[in-house]
């Protein structure tokens, strides 16, 4: 059988859940932590999507804007921006903290800017929910 195959990025701030869903879809066991710095280098495993689809999933060190200033950050600058020769992406799905939204919509709306497709997942949505904290969703 024929396998379609789509490669995705997970990208977004430190802390922001990356790890944990990159486990969660591809059922390895990758590092993770509540402290910045846990994912230093780019992560893949893959997962079956169904219909004859195969998802190369990428988990990229969290950093908050494409302006690098460590090398971990330059390591997710590199693949968003199609210059890494290992890997390509052909999607990206930005994993946002509800409870610090507004300082992740400027590394939105850089990412927005590459013309890439991104689907926005919005995480610890439980926690924003206990301080009190609404996302219209849909306006979002």
């Amino acid at each position: 059988m024929n396998r379609r195959q789509i490669h995705i990025g997970l990208v977004g701030n430190p802390n922001s859940g990356k790890s944990s869903l990159f486990n969660a879809l591809t059922g390895l066991h990758q590092k993770v932590g509540n402290f910045p710095g846990v994912t230093i280098d780019k992560k893949t495993g893959s997962s079956d999507l169904g219909s004859g689809y195969q998802a190369q999933i990428v988990d990229l060190p969290g950093t908050y804007s494409l302006y690098p200033k460590r090398s971990d950050e330059w390591v997710t600058y590199k693949v968003l921006l199609q210059q890494d020769v290992d890997v390509k992406v052909d999607m990206v799905v930005l994993l946002v903290d509800a409870n610090n939204l507004r300082r992740n919509l400027l590394f939105c709306s850089q990412i927005i800017d590459l013309k890439i497709p991104v689907v926005v997942a919005l995480t610890m949505m439980d926690l924003a929910a206990k301080k009190g904290i609404e996302i219209d969703v849909p306006g979002l």
